[in-house]
């Protein structure tokens, strides 16, 4: 929702004479016309300092990296618990939804230019609890998903080490660079990190491909469905929906 998306748009301006001026603007290009009129960052241009630097492929950058780094290493062991139909009809349908609820987003953002996070729309839909509820699930969401990432850190280091420190201590030595490299407090400086990002983690996910079919595990099997109980199918079920929820950020 606080995704910015660059517009390109011109206008033109009337100067008042006396009392009885006028202001017209036309825009064109993706946004609405009035849509900086609403909008706390409109009519960005000739400041000094502007807040909606981040373009459409950095956004698609920033989104790829937020979604398949979330979870697309624990997609396999999600399909081993439920069967592979169950997994894949999972997986397609939470990708379908996630497309469908990111169109809605844009639709709601088009529709409310004051709208920058999940509060502000949470007022919009609920009032002031909704605003507080949204904004708290909002930074509860950024803080598991930061806690996710570190402990896949920590568990890579540990297993590049054979586990000879402290798994506390992986965690902090991971969560130092992780720290370092959330300075930049704009979308537009992470998202030309997100490049490494998305990168590393197609390499991992061909790497690990090729060599589950060069190495295969003795006495593998590849069951259509799998019997297991609520608690384990659920918590597998959850890897694929953390996967698609990082556009919810």
């Amino acid at each position: 929702m606080n995704t910015s998306m660059s517009e390109k748009y011109s206008s033109s301006h009337q100067s008042p004479g006396g009392s009885g001026g006028s202001h017209t603007e036309d825009v064109s290009g993706t946004r609405p016309a009035g849509y900086d009129n609403a909008d706390v960052f409109g009519h960005e241009e000739g400041h000094d300092i502007k807040y909606k630097t981040l373009s459409w492929p950095l956004v698609a950058i920033l989104m790829i990296a937020e979604i398949v780094s979330n979870g697309m290493l624990s997609l396999p062991s999600s399909l081993a618990v439920v069967g592979i139909v169950p997994g894949l009809i999972i997986i397609v349908f939470l990708g379908i939804f996630a497309t469908y609820t990111s169109w809605l987003l844009v639709k709601f953002k088009m529709n409310h230019p004051e709208v920058h996070n999940m509060g502000d729309a949470g007022y919009i839909l609920f009032g002031a609890v909704g605003r507080e509820v949204l904004a708290f699930g909002t930074v509860v969401f950024a803080v598991f998903a930061t806690g996710g990432q570190l402990l896949a850190g920590q568990i890579a280091l540990a297993s590049l080490s054979d586990g000879k420190l402290c798994l506390v201590l992986y965690t902090g030595i991971f969560a130092i660079p992780t720290l370092i490299c959330s300075f930049p407090r704009t979308l537009d400086g992470l998202s030309w990190m997100s490049i490494p990002s998305v990168l590393s983690i197609l390499i991992a996910g061909i790497v690990g491909m090729v060599g589950a079919g060069l190495y295969p595990v003795q006495d593998r099997t590849v069951s259509i469905a799998e019997g297991s109980s609520f608690y384990t199918a659920f918590i597998s079920i959850t890897n694929p929906v953390f996967s698609f929820a990082g556009h919810f950020m």
